[in-house]
């Protein structure tokens, strides 16, 4: 009798796909997937123990927590309800977390290369050891600091819109520096060094350090000259006018002031009225290869102070520019009590 031959246990799928109400099961934390998709999952709250998974992809989906024995590659969590990714979780490439609301725990000594934190409103901290090439914080309005020992590593630091963040680190090195948005940020230590570009728009920044010399600027994307980002009394109408990039002679007529240009440049009225605040103005400048520039002047009748709006080319009133600015595309629907 020839011995019983047993089939080989059969082998786990390079690729697991979980439903949307589908869980993930303590045994399958056995094997090693290449690839795990779960986006949009609503049965999952957290992941087996001992889970390694080349590419987690789980945007979307239910996930509050991950647990310290998770190795991945890749882990995207973009849009999911994760709150705390427990430290010992170990990801060697690329976190993706954009959108997360309720994050608020990172793993301590993150090694990811690549880490993306944007609009993670809930987000108060870093941990230490954290050692990216490329950080990108944008919209993480809660964070209040770095953390003293980050390692930046050559690539970019995006900051935008993190009005609480007070100062850049000590050391560093990155190609592209975003703090467009830090007004509290008036410095960039001599330690810290850039080698490609910084956005200084709405930075607390008035001039760049000699130690920055020959460093691109930009102005919300826009790349500028040092005296349209830190001395913009220096333009003039004539250079304005004669921008041919209209992008950047967008970030020019900002600079320089709606209402100081419209004076300049001797605008043409296309309206004007009264109302609670005032005398009200409808301005219009015709721009070489752009829409002509039409902006409203109004008074605030509770202050007594004057603002110009910019709107859209096609008003030709002053009620109707009020009406857009305050969302009415009908301005037969805006007929407010009391304007303030």
């Amino acid at each position: 009798m020839s011995p019983r031959q047993t089939s080989p246990a059969p082998r786990p799928p390079a690729r697991r796909v979980l439903r949307p109400h589908e869980s993930l099961g303590e045994a399958e934390a056995a094997f090693v997937l290449d690839r795990l998709d779960m986006p949009e999952n609503e049965a999952a709250r957290t992941l087996p123990d001992g889970l390694v998974c080349h590419r987690l992809l789980a945007s979307g989906s239910r996930l509050e927590e991950i647990g310290g024995g998770l190795r991945c590659r890749e882990l995207v969590l973009d849009g999911s309800t994760i709150a705390r990714i427990a430290d010992g979780v170990r990801i060697d490439y690329r976190l993706s977390a954009r959108s997360c609301h309720r994050l608020k725990a990172l793993p301590a000594a993150l090694r990811a290369g690549i880490v993306d934190l944007r609009d993670c409103l809930a987000l108060e901290t870093l941990p230490p050891g954290l050692a990216p090439a490329f950080l990108d914080l944008e919209g993480c309005t809660a964070l209040t600091r770095l953390p003293d020992d980050l390692t930046l590593r050559g690539g970019r630091l995006n900051l935008r819109d993190c009005a609480l963040i007070d100062a850049l680190p000590a050391r560093g090195l990155v190609a592209q520096l975003d703090i467009a948005g830090c007004g509290r940020i008036d410095r960039v230590p001599d330690g810290f060094r850039v080698t490609s570009w910084i956005d200084v728009a709405g930075s607390g920044l008035t001039a760049l350090p000699a130690h920055l010399d020959g460093v691109g600027l930009r102005w919300r994307g826009v790349p500028v000259d040092a005296r349209i980002a830190f001395r913009p009394h220096e333009l003039g109408v004539a250079e304005i006018l004669g921008e041919r990039n209209a992008e950047r002679r967008r970030v020019m007529l900002e600079r320089f002031g709606f209402e100081a240009f419209m004076a300049a440049a001797e605008a043409e009225e296309l309206d004007a009225d009264r109302d609670p605040g005032g005398e009200r103005r409808l301005l219009r400048v015709t721009l070489d290869n752009d829409e002509p520039l039409v902006c409203v002047s109004v008074g605030c009748p509770s202050t007594g102070r004057r603002y110009f709006l910019r709107v859209p080319p096609h008003v030709t009133t002053c009620h109707q520019a009020v009406a857009w600015t305050a969302g009415f595309d009908d301005p037969a629907d805006y007929s407010p009590l009391v304007e303030t």
